[in-house]
């Protein structure tokens, strides 16, 4: 533009034009750096106010670790105790993250030159009390002494000379020969590591907490025994499918614990991100994020890139204590309304021990529980609690599960289990007739009982004896009495949901001698033989009773003759006149019984 065959005048406008082009190139680049700039100091306040989240739990635990009692003695809480110490290890390890990418800046800014001294003219770090820089470490500057680790450093940006340089981060990255493979053992790439450890960690240790105070709950110090194992999720279409893929890893958790699965997927997804991904410019295959994020980015933009990564750290590690002080009673809950509620069991029965638990019941009426219930539906939520609308079944019991769950101070849900059962009475009256309370001896009749407000019911007949037995799809008993003359007490009772026996009575019943048999039909054939039959008849009131006559005695004038099984044969009535009654002796046995008995018949004969 300044050279070329021209005239001075010519050359002098042109050099103008140059020199005018790079004052703008300047400006547009100097907005840009200062825009990086205000984006890393917001980050930087945000990453404070994180920090003193987290920090406000952990002080919220360590209060309610010792008590004073009445005789002003101080008393370990060991819930509080099980749960601040996975506090400091879930610190522990977000300091030796934190520690780590303020390294990686620290390495930046020695590879571009920066005055890394905190006492310098315009000082990049700006130290608080107590702290201490190392900042002439070529391969580990670092805080050598600070009150807190978990805290990044604080720095101020504006002061960096060489806020526009980039090759000397993008060599510290490993991605100065390839965005898309950069060099893992490259310092700088380690973030990408160190990041994913502590996506795996943390909510280990949040698991552990919870498997912790489980023990100390638990008789037989087992505890939940919950665990949490790591899905390396790398790659995924969306936040609906990294939610599920989630899911598919926490399914264990979820079962046993919904409030501990829903912070562990929050915390996880949020710490998530796809290593690869596709060049927005289709120049190239999928870049890895590091290079994605850092190709020649500028100093300042790849610092405010690294403070967000440590901004994600620090709001996870205040979601995980935030999580944790729930645990113990940490204040995050809010309530403007309180009422007595007495919780009764659903039934019982008259004369009995009945237990029910009285409490003072806190709620917020602004905050309304979000109900889901595995029965029925919710028509009403309102005034802190919602109604849950469903059908009762036939009988039995009938078991109400769900989940419910609230919000607290900080947005942060929480979940929690509920279960009831509820004993479903049948509709039902009865009418009795105490002279028809008959068993008949040798015969196993078939009994129901029921009873209400109870969770169990059993009989017992002392003389007789009883078995369980199921009738028409009903649990019931069999009874059998085998004294003719005698009388069965039958004792009800059941168990309520206390375990608390009740007696609901005694009922007696006569046993009278098992009903003889009728001959079927009395018409015998001189012509041919005779098949003989005999029932109870049409009405015995007792079902499914049958016989096998086994013979007999016929009896034709002075003569008779025995017979053997249910055939009464033509020989032995040839002797008989027609139209005349004869005598017969038949000998049968009743199903179930090897007793053999009698009756007297008249068979009248025909031709």
């Amino acid at each position: 533009m300044a050279g070329g065959k021209e005239t001075p005048r010519q050359k002098m406008i042109g050099m103008m034009y140059l020199v005018l082009t790079a004052l703008l190139a300047l400006n547009v680049s100097k907005s840009i750096l200062d825009a990086f700039v205000n984006i890393e100091e917001n980050i930087q306040v945000g990453n404070i106010t994180e920090h003193q989240r987290g920090n406000t739990q952990l002080d919220k635990v360590k209060e309610k670790q010792f008590t004073l009692n009445e005789a002003g003695e101080k008393v370990e809480s060991p819930r509080a105790t099980a749960v601040y110490s996975v506090m400091e290890d879930i610190d522990k390890l977000t300091a030796e993250k934190v520690q780590f990418i303020d390294k990686i800046k620290l390495l930046i800014f020695q590879a571009i030159q920066e005055d890394l001294d905190p006492k310098a003219e315009k000082p990049i770090c700006i130290l608080e009390k107590g702290q201490t820089l190392n900042f002439q470490d070529t391969k580990n500057p670092r805080l050598t002494k600070s009150d807190d680790f978990v805290k990044p450093i604080r720095m101020n940006l504006r002061n960096v000379a060489k806020k526009d340089a980039y090759d000397e981060q993008m060599l510290l990255m490993g991605i100065n020969e390839s965005i898309e493979a950069p060099n893992k053992s490259a310092e700088g790439f380690k973030v990408w590591d160190q990041m994913l450890d502590y996506r795996a960690k943390l909510p280990a240790l949040m698991v552990k907490a919870v498997n912790d105070i489980s023990k100390l709950e638990d008789s037989t110090g087992k505890g939940k025994g919950l665990a949490f194992k790591d899905p390396k999720i790398l790659a995924f279409k969306d936040i609906a499918d990294l939610g599920v893929k989630i899911d598919g890893a926490i399914k264990n958790i979820q079962k046993e614990d919904p409030s501990l699965a829903y912070e562990v997927k929050k915390i996880y997804q949020g710490l998530t991100k796809n290593e690869k991904i596709p060049d927005p410019n289709g120049e190239t295959g999928p870049l890895h994020w590091i290079g994605m994020t850092f190709d020649h980015a500028p100093a300042v933009a790849a610092i405010a890139a690294l403070s967000g990564l440590q901004s994600e750290v620090l709001t996870a590690r205040a979601d995980a204590l935030s999580y944790l002080a729930g645990l113990v009673g940490g204040g995050s809950y809010s309530f403007n309304a309180v009422e007595g509620r007495a919780f009764a069991p659903p039934s019982a029965a008259a004369g009995s021990k009945v237990r029910m638990d009285v409490m003072m019941v806190a709620y917020d009426t602004e905050k309304q529980p979000i109900v889901k219930p595995e029965q029925g539906t919710v028509v009403e939520t309102k005034d802190g609690k919602a109604i849950v609308e469903f059908t009762a079944p036939s009988g039995g019991e009938m078991v109400l599960s769900g989940t419910v769950a609230i919000k607290d101070k900080n947005g942060q849900m929480k979940i929690a289990n509920y279960n009831t059962a509820v004993q479903v009475v049948t509709k039902a009256g009865s009418v009795s007739l105490p002279e028809m309370n008959i068993l008949y001896a040798g015969w196993p009749h078939k009994l129901l009982a029921t009873t209400a407000g109870t969770v169990s019911t059993s009989i017992s007949a002392p003389g007789a004896s009883v078995s369980p037995a199921t009738i028409n799809g009903q649990k019931g008993y069999t009874i059998r009495a085998n004294r003719p003359g005698s009388r069965i007490n039958i004792n009800l009772s059941g168990k309520d949901a206390e375990g608390n026996t009740i007696n609901f009575g005694t009922y007696p019943y006569d046993v009278k001698p098992f009903p003889l048999a009728r001959l079927v039909s009395n018409k015998a054939s001189r012509s041919s033989n005779t098949r003989l039959r005999v029932t109870l008849g049409a009405d015995c009131p007792l079902n499914g009773v049958t016989f096998t006559v086994t013979g007999g005695t016929v009896y034709v004038g002075s003569d008779k003759f025995t017979f053997s099984g249910p055939l009464l044969k033509k020989e032995y009535l040839k002797k008989a006149m027609p139209g005349r009654d004869y005598a017969v002796l038949i000998n049968y046995k009743r199903n179930g019984s090897n007793k053999t008995e009698s009756i007297k018949a008249v068979l009248a004969v025909t031709r």
